[in-house]
């Protein structure tokens, strides 16, 4: 068995790692490797390229391209027979030139560059399949990248457009109404506490609410705002606070008369809502009448 040079051993250390050796090529190579030299200097060249085998290993299958097999199958047989035919054939003069100088014989044969072993080719070949995969992984990785940030940035956008919605939708309520705008401030009983505003368009039958300083509720629970109307309480809106504690509601049904309305309250109930209140109102504000 002739000993592979260190060369001849590096381009056949793709095949060893993925396994697609020949049998005497495996031998060899194996053989190669009891020799502490020669296992030291190929070391760095198996771990090169079982990381790439692990990580390609980790990754979604990627068939090359045909465009790509046929350049790269093109280049290895330039490599291994040359870009002529006729070298192929190792030709000899019918007659070897004798040459004589200081009493030395010599005989002149012609010199041509070696053909590359057949496993040159499969190697050679590994490395480019795995090129490729390896550039085609990166690409897709670049790719969802890309994908992340648009789709972040689209999110951004849609919500951009719902607050500019809530706010036309706000606007619209308070300028529409005319004269017939209640205001009605609904405070707390003690100082510093949580706070709404209710504007009451009573000519479209709509309002806005506006709260701060709320507390968050358990998620059985919410908090529910009531019309005082000839004396009865009458469920308006259901709703729940944001993390900071404010609320903008917009398009909250109405009356569009404010006759026997006398007041409204805000009570803390229960998720799906209550029929009559179930404690005692911790905001109140009473109703002024427009003016004519």
């Amino acid at each position: 068995m002739i000993p592979l040079s260190l060369d001849e051993l590096r381009d056949l250390a793709p095949g060893f790692v993925m396994g697609t050796l020949a049998a005497h090529e495996l031998a060899q190579f194996n053989v190669s490797l009891q020799d502490a030299v020669t296992a030291d200097a190929l070391a760095p060249d198996i771990a090169a390229h079982r990381a790439v085998v692990d990580f390609l290993s980790t990754e979604r299958a990627v068939t090359p391209s045909v465009d790509l097999k046929n350049r790269v199958t093109a280049r290895i047989a330039a490599e291994t027979w040359g870009t002529g035919a006729k070298e192929r054939v190792l030709e000899f003069p019918t007659a070897p030139k004798v040459v004589k100088k200081s009493a030395t014989v010599a005989l002149q044969l012609p010199i041509r560059r070696a053909s590359k072993a057949p496993w040159y080719g499969a190697g050679l070949l590994a490395i480019a399949l795995a090129a490729a995969l390896v550039f085609t992984v990166q690409l897709k990785n670049q790719v969802d990248l890309l994908k992340g940030a648009v789709n972040e940035k689209d999110a951004l956008l849609k919500r951009s457009l719902a607050r500019l919605a809530e706010r036309d939708e706000t606007v619209n309520t308070l300028t529409t109404a005319g004269a017939k705008l209640v205001l009605v401030q609904l405070a707390p009983s003690a100082p510093r506490g949580p706070g709404i505003q209710l504007f009451w368009n009573v000519k479209d039958g709509r309002a806005v609410i506006y709260a701060t300083g709320l507390k968050q509720v358990a998620a059985d629970r919410t908090y529910c705002l009531w019309m005082i109307r000839d004396g009865k309480p009458v469920a308006v809106k259901l709703f729940n606070p944001d993390g900071d504690g404010q609320r903008l509601i917009n398009g909250v049904e109405m009356p569009t008369n404010i006759q026997g309305v006398a007041a409204f309250a805000v009570t803390e109930e229960p998720a799906a809502g209550s029929p009559q209140p179930t404690m005692t109102p911790f905001l109140v504000g009473t109703v002024e009448a427009p003016k004519p």
